[in-house]
């Protein structure tokens, strides 16, 4: 039977709009915008994105990132140069790094934009321009996946959604904005995220978005034109920072779905190998050395275990428990052994060298 893991059995969540108002007052990272809406009373001041997201679900979060229509670039920047630090890396297309009073990092406060993504899927390669008066709708539209894809009005309290991501939200799914491909065709990365988000969110992946994340995978490991090693669409640094981010989260379903959907073969093929690697069943009742494997991966997120070790597991110790037998398959020996079940046993002489 085919195995499907990107469907886990959960209930529809419970979602809490009144905590955006309640961190509106409490948080430093608010604070600005009452100066701000004095000096521009018609310019409209949004939070966007996974900040968003994050607050409704009741999830801690500080990555906070705001949207302003209505006021020039120009305006914009000297408001916030009197009213804090400001980095300017981002403001030839109208995005602004700013640390105001009380705040213990940066912000990004920005205008409403549009991207246009060049032909080749690199993360990179996009053209982006800011509108001021662009409707904030026109900016989320460009954005990733529907639940990443909301805005707060500041003022109003409103929340502007549409992409239908509230819905996504309660039905805990991840789905594309859009035409999956082509959100996708626009930033291969954008796959591996959808992947890392699933597992940290304990969400479904919606088929269409699922589907075109089997059939584009290979592209994570494409190269810009020119062939060059550092000129990769989706460098190493991503990858691993979305697979270490979902894999600490939740390492079995990080490990699942990258399964599922090609990613292990992409980046990991070592792994796959494990599910061909026969174990003496005397020993080894659960079976392959990636059954092995996974299944200890599981107990580190089980009761009896937390019991024992309280503390959360370090990304390092999960990836040594993930590759401890990661050296078996070249090592396998079949062994003949009269006193054994089936008259043989499996031998890896040698495995922790490999591995």
């Amino acid at each position: 039977m085919k195995e499907k893991y990107h469907r886990p059995q959960i209930e529809e969540v419970k979602l809490d709009f009144d905590k955006l108002a309640e961190v509106r007052e409490k948080s430093p990272y608010f604070r600005w915008i009452k100066d701000f809406k004095k000096e521009f009373p018609k310019a409209g001041v949004f939070l966007v994105g996974g900040s968003v997201r994050d607050i409704i679900l009741n999830r801690s979060s500080k990555d906070y990132d705001f949207i302003v229509r209505g006021v020039s670039a120009a305006h914009l920047k000297n408001f916030l140069a009197t009213h804090g630090r400001v980095d300017l890396t981002g403001s030839t297309f109208g995005v602004f790094k700013f640390r105001g009073q009380g705040f213990d990092h940066e912000i990004d406060i920005a205008l409403p934009r549009r991207e246009q993504a060049g032909a080749s899927g690199g993360y990179r390669d996009v053209e982006t321009q800011s509108d001021p008066e662009m409707p904030i709708e026109g900016d989320l539209g460009r954005r990733d996946f529907t639940v990443n894809a909301m805005a707060w009005d500041s003022e109003s309290g409103q929340v502007i959604d549409p992409w239908k991501g509230v819905l996504d939200l309660k039905s805990r799914v991840i789905r594309a904005v859009g035409d999956p491909s082509a959100r996708f065709g626009e930033d291969y990365s954008r796959m591996l995220r959808a992947l890392r988000q699933a597992a940290q969110f304990n969400f479904s992946i919606e088929e269409k978005t699922l589907s075109a994340i089997k059939e584009l995978i290979g592209k994570i490991n494409a190269s810009a034109p020119g062939g060059k090693e550092e000129q990769r669409l989706v460098p190493y640094e991503v990858i691993s920072r979305e697979f270490l981010k979902g894999f600490v989260s939740d390492p079995v379903r990080t490990i699942d779905l990258w399964a599922e959907t090609g990613a292990l073969k992409e980046v990991f093929p070592e792994i796959l190998e494990l599910k061909k690697c026969a174990q003496s069943p005397d020993y080894h009742s659960e079976g392959d050395v990636f059954t092995h494997s996974r299944l200890a991966l599981e107990k580190t997120r089980s009761p009896e275990f937390k019991k024992y070790f309280p503390e959360a597991v370090s990304a390092r110790a999960l990836v040594a428990i993930l590759f401890h037998d990661i050296g078996k398959p070249e090592t396998a020996k079949k062994e003949k052994d009269s006193a054994r079940p089936g008259g043989f046993h499996i031998s890896f002489h040698g495995h922790e060298k490999v591995g």
